[in-house]
């Protein structure tokens, strides 16, 4: 180091200080950001978050209209990345209208995740059915595709239409067990023959459920039976591209998608129903855990700061 004298004689030591680096500034910029801000280099993030009153319950709904506004902001974002995290919170909607949705993002993007931070119901499930994996919290919840419509009794409250096909469908099953039932008892305790018995048995079973069967109407039933292969159609086709890809074997693939859809329309006892995340693995869905994921506590914010009980927010972060 070069020394100078002072006027006293004395020495002084200059120190050189060296400039600091580009790349060690760059460095120390990177290392500022957060999970999230580095996940948003390589991936899009879209919010969509349906508003709910201060009791929890939704106010609206999957619709037409939300196929224009992801269409808008998918435009708007002009981004060349392929993998997109969808943010749902929804009690579900219109069917097509989900449908499409995901074959527009799907058109664009070649991997989608969805991050559930609480509920993604109904028509939110089968846009879970069109991704490659979801993000579930322990709170997470989706929910059967038995397809809601209108009350046929009240124009204003809405039934699943399983509920319509089983109360037939159920009251025939009822029907043909009591028959043979009354047909082995007369057989047994009285002698009747088989034939006879059968025949009896069938007129009084018949005589009982037929002014029931009247008060039905069949195309109320023809509607909700329509409503539940439409669901089971569509569930199946995205099961078999998107969230069950993975299995190479295309038979066994198509027949594992068929099971599990008939599972999610049929199995459970209420539209409500929450099917949680341990159960969603057991069915082979690629779930996995928020506990596990860097950037959940940010997304869990952004579900916070953006959700709200006035309308819908639907935009990229």
């Amino acid at each position: 180091m070069p020394k100078t004298k002072t006027s006293e004689g004395t020495e002084n030591v200059q120190v050189a200080v060296e400039p600091i680096k580009e790349e060690t500034a760059q460095a120390d910029e990177v290392s500022k950001n957060t999970p999230l801000e580095k996940f948003l280099e390589k991936n899009d993030v879209l919010i969509m978050l349906y508003p709910k009153d201060e009791n929890g319950y939704f106010m609206q709904s999957i619709d037409q209209n939300d196929e224009t506004l992801v269409y808008n902001a998918v435009t708007k974002q002009n981004s060349s990345k392929k993998s997109l995290l969808i943010l749902l919170d929804t009690s579900g909607g219109n069917v097509y209208s989900a449908v499409k949705i995901m074959d527009l993002l799907r058109s664009k993007y070649k991997e989608i995740t969805i991050a559930v931070p609480h509920v993604a119901k109904s028509s939110g499930t089968m846009m879970c059915c069109g991704a490659d994996k979801i993000i579930m919290s322990p709170i997470s919840e989706l929910g059967p595709l038995d397809k809601p419509m209108v009350h046929p009794d009240n124009e204003m409250a809405r039934i699943s239409a399983l509920d319509i096909v089983k109360s037939i469908d159920g009251m025939l099953d009822t029907a043909f067990e009591r028959q043979k039932e009354f047909a082995e008892k007369l057989n047994t305790d009285y002698g009747i023959s088989i034939q006879k018995s059968l025949d009896i048995a069938s007129k009084t079973i018949t005589g009982l459920v037929s002014p029931m069967l009247c008060r039905e109407d069949v195309k109320i039933y023809n509607q909700a039976k329509r409503l539940l292969v439409i669901a089971e159609n569509y569930g199946q086709e995205f099961l078999n591209q998107n969230m069950l890809k993975t299995i190479k074997n295309k038979n066994l693939r198509q027949r594992m998608a068929g099971v599990m859809i008939r599972r999610l329309i049929w199995l459970y006892p209420d539209h409500s129903f929450a099917i949680r995340r341990n159960e969603l693995k057991d069915w082979f869905f690629i779930v996995e855990f928020s506990e596990k994921i860097e950037i959940w506590p940010e997304l869990w914010k952004e579900y916070e700061d953006n959700r709200s009980n006035k309308s819908k927010n639907i935009k990229f972060i």
